[in-house]
């Protein structure tokens, strides 16, 4: 191994026993590559969240000059790594991939000219040979998006006025389908209006939420496939989501679609399916 000095982050210890032997041998690959100028990890061991169901998550900055052919090899580099199970690019230099005993490693590949810009704002430093660390933004988490809270509200509404498909074709098990989308559109609200925080993978579930929210989250039933049971979790599901967007939409300045929730409560009450509340 070249003359670099490797650090071996504390919170790795958090993952399992067996992610230290990948931890090592990803750094050693990398650390005898000299087009790689820099490994850090990120993702949860960054946050200081890290627990035993955590990735092992690497960033790596390349030379500029180097980088196209370093992306090219990525297959030939993460074997020397580790065997796989299964291996997918990521984009240009980037890949996760899946070991034999089932450890997930996920690593991201960036040239030094776009470390300036990266999102990747929340890193622990393994290597650094020539100073990245100060190119690094400092980590900025954006508030919640109007836009995104108001396309979440219009969309449930919009989808609501789909259910009489279901009905029509007795297609229950499109039913259990819509119900479990207005839940996750409920979900994906109450993480929008959370924000700002720092950015978490699609595993860091409840994580996003409060404690009151999950509650909320919790209490939702789970549609079975059969008529009884889609209409009972659709009426609960759409009286939380009508208890809790208003809210929300007020607290971001965004204005509630008032002329699309009457047209849909409408025509819904018209097929014999009204929304609750209103």
């Amino acid at each position: 191994m070249p003359d670099v000095i490797v650090s071996r982050p504390a919170g790795l210890a958090a993952l399992p026993a067996s992610y230290g032997p990948l931890f090592d041998r990803a750094a050693e690959v990398f650390a005898a590559d000299d087009r790689v100028r820099g490994m850090w990890v990120h993702g949860a061991i960054a946050r200081g969240a890290a627990d035993a169901a955590s990735d092992l998550d690497i960033c790596v900055a390349v030379r500029d000059a180097d980088f196209g052919r370093f992306a090219e090899e990525w297959q030939t580099w993460l074997g020397a790594i580790t065997p796989t199970l299964t291996a997918r690019s990521l984009g240009e230099g980037s890949c996760y991939a899946l070991t034999p005993a089932c450890e997930r490693i996920d690593i991201i590949a960036e040239p030094l000219s776009k470390l300036p810009a990266t999102a990747l704002t929340r890193r622990v430093a393994v290597f650094d040979r020539d100073g990245l660390g100060a190119l690094i933004p400092l980590p900025h988490d954006p508030p919640p998006s109007p836009g995104r809270i108001g396309y979440l509200i219009e969309e449930t509404l919009r989808q609501a006025a789909n259910f009489p498909a279901v009905i029509v074709r007795s297609d229950w098990l499109m039913g259990v389908i819509a119900v479990q989308q207005v839940q996750l559109f409920l979900y994906q609200l109450f993480v929008e209006a959370n924000k700002p925080m720092p950015p978490a993978g699609p595993k860091q579930w409840s994580s996003k939420l409060t404690r009151h929210q999950r509650r909320v989250l919790e209490s939702l039933p789970a549609a079975a496939p059969d008529e009884r049971s889609v209409l009972a979790a659709r009426e609960a599901t759409f009286a939380v989501f009508f208890r809790q967007a208003p809210p929300i939409a007020r607290r971001n300045q965004v204005p509630w679609p008032r002329q699309i929730e009457e047209a849909v409560r409408a025509y819904l009450a018209g097929q014999g399916f009204p929304l609750p509340g209103g």
